[in-house]
């Protein structure tokens, strides 16, 4: 009797055990992520949506084409593609993003509107395999026909007040300049009890700064990744570096740190494509803040590798 009540339960929660996000997390160099990406694009069977800031990656170029030749929907969505690229382009839909008021910088690949690719690298030969950068790969039905929605929006040229954001248990998703991204970040920062490791790109918002001074001086502990080869000059590095309780140091071997991530008291995650920048809040961006100390983990493992070695 016990066992036939323990499988009626699980009969019934069955569908929801289906239903659960699976999220998983890659990290390059080290993980390849260009062969990842690459074998999921080859297997997709309805379509393959791409935006990306940048795209010089024949491979990935050469794997689109064949697979719209057996008749997947193709279509990739570039603020600067090469010009090489664009010529050679066969089969796949390649469309420049031409909107003057805004820079097309997300960068996510959508298969069969239920599998997503979101992160920080381009889609360059040299941002998948030679820069610090991460990217999620998320299962999920929900998720993969919200960013396919967003895709088709951009596609089209609509007004970006037609982007749409993302809420769950354990996922929130959010397009710029639709949503002020900027406020989402400065509250997960005030809202800090602990620790704030972050790996920064580009970081030059004063507000963002500002908020990480308040939250030291309150005795959150602060640790930071710089890029070096940002401006100096607008970069927060040397204003966050007068306070003794806030530790950061610039990156020294990787060619570019290249991530976009602050992991709070060691179980949130705010990743994307969104810098730390004013510029940021005009472009195309994504922000997503992740709530899963599983996915929280690999970040914070990551985050000490890099703070270890570069």
């Amino acid at each position: 009797m016990r066992k036939m009540k323990i499988l009626i339960i699980l009969a019934l929660l069955q569908p929801f055990i289906l239903s659960a996000t699976d999220i998983k997390v890659y990290f390059s160099p080290e993980d390849k992520i260009d062969r990842i990406i690459l074998e999921n694009i080859k297997q997709a069977k309805k379509s393959v949506y791409i935006v990306s800031y940048s795209f010089n990656w024949d491979e990935g170029l050469e794997s689109l084409n064949k697979i719209a030749e057996y008749g997947v929907n193709v279509k990739v969505l570039l603020q600067f593609p090469p010009s090489n690229t664009y010529k050679e382009n066969k089969k796949a839909l390649i469309r420049l993003w031409n909107k003057k008021s805004s820079v097309l910088h997300a960068k996510f690949v959508v298969i069969d509107e239920k599998y997503v690719f979101v992160g920080s690298p381009n889609l360059t030969e040299s941002s998948l395999a030679w820069d610090s950068n991460n990217i999620l790969f998320i299962k999920d039905n929900n998720i993969g026909k919200f960013f396919s929605e967003n895709f088709l929006s951009l596609w089209s040229r609509m007004p970006d007040s037609n982007l749409k954001n993302y809420k769950d248990n354990s996922i929130e998703i959010y397009f710029s300049p639709e949503y002020d991204c900027l406020s989402i970040i400065k509250d997960n920062i005030n809202n800090a009890k602990q620790t704030l490791r972050f790996a920064m790109f580009s970081f030059t918002l004063d507000e963002i700064g500002e908020e990480m001074f308040v939250a030291g001086f309150k005795g959150i502990k602060i640790y930071g990744i710089f890029e070096k080869s940002q401006n100096p000059i607008s970069n927060e590095y040397y204003f966050l570096k007068n306070f003794p309780f806030i530790k950061i140091k610039k990156d020294c071997f990787v060619k570019n740190i290249h991530d976009k991530f602050l992991v709070i008291d060691d179980n949130i995650v705010l990743t994307g494509s969104f810098n730390y920048t004013q510029s940021a809040r005009k472009n195309v961006e994504t922000l997503i803040v992740l709530k899963d100390n599983r996915i929280a983990s690999e970040y914070i493992k990551r985050w000490k590798h890099l703070w270890l070695w570069y």
